[in-house]
């Protein structure tokens, strides 16, 4: 399966034009005069940026990669990301994670209700003994139910799979 990836021009243009959506809403709150809403923007952008950073711990960067650039890929979703990466993963796993999160994603995004608001909570945990990718996806959606082969040396666990509901935990045993 190939993995549409963006171009560094690409990237560099997303993420300008989001840095300007930010620094456009703490000017808006600040003429509001609503400083704790500036002040709770500005803390929510740094949290993020920390969360994107702690990923590059990973050693994963296909995956890394694509948990940064997938809200830009897919912008039908609001993409909500927490990471708490201690220790590296095997990176013989990578291309492996990627194509799973892709194919998942793929297989919902072209049945995805207009109407509604689509959120996916994607939680990342590494640390010396395991790694853990939890994505759970909110919103309405017209898709079959997904069926995944056994996949070698990862573990994936559905804990619900609706039309409104996914939710699953990939994970494998550090080596």
């Amino acid at each position: 399966m190939k993995i549409h990836s963006l171009s560094n021009s690409e990237v560099i243009r997303f993420a300008n034009h989001d840095f300007m959506n930010h620094l456009q809403l703490i000017k808006m709150y600040l003429e509001l005069g609503k400083v704790d809403e500036a002040k709770n923007t500005i803390e929510n952008i740094s949290e993020n940026c920390k969360t994107l950073s702690n990923l590059n711990k990973l050693n994963l960067p296909k995956t890394v990669e694509w948990l940064q650039t997938s809200q830009w890929r897919y912008p039908s979703i609001d993409f909500n990301l927490k990471s708490h990466v201690e220790h590296p993963v095997n990176m013989k796993k990578d291309v492996q994670i990627v194509e799973y999160l892709e194919k998942t994603i793929i297989h919902v995004y072209d049945h995805l209700d207009p109407y509604t608001e689509q959120q996916l909570f994607i939680e990342v945990e590494s640390n010396k003994n395991e790694f853990k990718l939890t994505l759970d996806l909110r919103g309405y959606w017209e898709a079959p139910q997904f069926k995944q082969q056994e996949l070698p040396n990862m573990k994936v666990q559905t804990y619900e799979q609706t039309n409104k509901i996914w939710k699953y935990v990939l994970s494998l045993e550090q080596e």
